[in-house]
């Protein structure tokens, strides 16, 4: 069966500057499991007349749209227009936000199914059954509408990512998105696309979405070096963005990789922008990293407070991650900071502990984020259950909203959004950053994006992050 995986642009397109990575991963599975998919993206300039000349020339009757929290609203629009201009046509809805709050997007009306968590064999089955007539009921991780009423089953089956097809990155014109000016870090190269090597994280991050569950599946080295040697040799990359969930939970396998690659003589630059777990290194592994071709990752700390370390379940063991961080430096790694501020109850002294931290580590950059209790996230979940105390009416409506904020219960927004703008210029005033971020400005892509990035803090902070 036919399906066209569409991607809408957002309000906040710069975030989505790069390969579809849910989609590529979905088209091989389906590809390989006898449907047709195709890859519509308004990203790389396809128009909604060519999306609509697309589905009637090639009859297809079903569309799935992935989205984050970000891309919610572009998404239930492009939704609601397909359904107008297309009558009867199937609307299939998956990724963070869809996973995180089912309900929310059948409630719509413009959704008919939801696939919660990892998509590929509940996509598969459900264009069996669409295929064949059969009313989808049973499908473990799908959502929809019986009669009215919102019916699930079971969560979504894990697929075996040793069995599974290698992404189909043949299926999208690459060019186009080197073309683009990236989200991530300053890449080395314009030739660089996302890669994900392995899938779910057994740390218990309040604030993060879980659609890959939290038991760490990573997939085999030697899979891995084929993956990313496909991409070098057929596809010409030169960068590789490693976003996986958690990278470096085991050592053994990274370093395996970092191996691999060097005896591969894969010409290669890594980045790690999703941020590693900082206080799950050794020096080996940084070592390897290094000869490997990384030339930046991120380090994601969150807050400096024991206290908010318990309250948000992450449990960082900040001596460790500091560690971490002067072994970058070391070896000549860029290393970002990724901080929040505003989680509820904080005290001024705790977030300014943070702060203090952030502007005077050992860092090349930083990012401060302001807590957003996004749905589906347990975070969510423990404000509403009391873990961080009772909330005021105020904060307990600011949680319908798409992007919540939960300020904390001593500051107001104002004041946190004032913190954060003091400690940037705090860091980015030091003489040292100033040279480190000169070098960085060598070409117009680089200055486009500090720009936005300047803009973007100063002006469009609300959120802590994309999911």
């Amino acid at each position: 069966m036919q399906i066209a995986f569409v991607r809408p642009l957002a309000s906040r397109n710069w975030y989505i500057n790069n390969v579809p990575l849910n989609y590529v991963h979905l088209a091989a599975y389906l590809r390989e499991h006898g449907h047709q998919p195709h890859i519509l993206d308004m990203v790389t300039g396809c128009t909604r007349e060519e999306i609509d000349d697309y589905l009637r020339s090639k009859d297809i009757g079903v569309v799935g749209i992935g989205c984050m929290t970000c891309e919610f609203p572009e998404a239930v629009n492009e939704s609601r227009r397909l359904r107008s201009v297309h009558p009867g046509i199937t609307i299939v809805f998956g990724g963070a936000h869809p996973s995180g709050a089912p309900e929310e997007c059948l409630e719509t009306g413009v959704v008919d199914y939801v696939v919660a968590g990892e998509g590929e064999i509940a996509l598969a089955q459900l264009l069996d059954a669409l295929q064949s007539g059969r009313r989808p009921e049973t499908i473990p991780g799908l959502w929809s509408v019986e009669n009215g009423a919102i019916r699930t089953n079971r969560p979504a089956e894990v697929p075996n990512l040793e069995q599974l097809p290698p992404p189909a990155y043949d299926m999208i014109d690459l060019g186009k998105y080197f073309d683009l000016d990236s989200p991530w870090h300053f890449p080395k190269s314009p030739r660089a696309v996302q890669f994900i090597s392995s899938r779910g994280c057994p740390y218990q991050c309040s604030y993060c979405h879980t659609i890959h569950g939290k038991r760490y599946r990573g997939l085999s080295p030697a899979k891995v070096l084929d993956q990313m040697e496909d991409l070098i040799k057929n596809h010409h990359v030169e960068e590789l963005m490693m976003v996986d969930d958690i990278f470096n939970f085991d050592l053994a396998r990274a370093k395996d990789i970092c191996r691999g690659i060097v005896e591969r003589r894969l010409q290669v630059h890594l980045q790690f922008p999703n941020g590693v777990r900082g206080d799950r290194f050794d020096e080996e592994l940084v070592a390897l990293m290094k000869q490997a071709g990384t030339h930046y990752m991120a380090i994601a700390i969150e807050t400096t407070s024991q206290q908010y370390q318990r309250l948000i379940r992450k449990n960082l063991k900040i001596d460790k991650a500091q560690q971490t961080i002067l072994w970058a430096r070391k070896y000549d790694i860029e290393v970002a900071g990724f901080f929040m501020i505003g989680f509820p109850g904080e005290t001024r002294e705790q977030i300014n502990q943070t702060m203090d931290y952030a502007v005077n580590a050992p860092l090349d950059s930083i990012f401060i984020s302001l807590v957003s209790p996004f749905k589906g996230t347990v975070l969510r979940n423990d404000m509403l259950n009391g873990r961080f105390g009772s909330m005021d009416s105020e904060t307990f409506e600011a949680l319908d909203q798409v992007f919540p904020t939960a300020s904390s219960k001593t500051l107001p927004l104002e004041e946190l959004k004032r913190i954060q703008r003091n400690a940037y210029f705090r860091f980015y005033a030091k003489p040292k950053s100033i040279l480190h971020l000169a070098k960085k400005l060598t070409n117009r892509r680089n200055v486009k994006k500090v720009v936005r990035a300047v803009t973007r803090r100063v002006h469009n902070s609300e959120i802590a992050s994309l999911n």
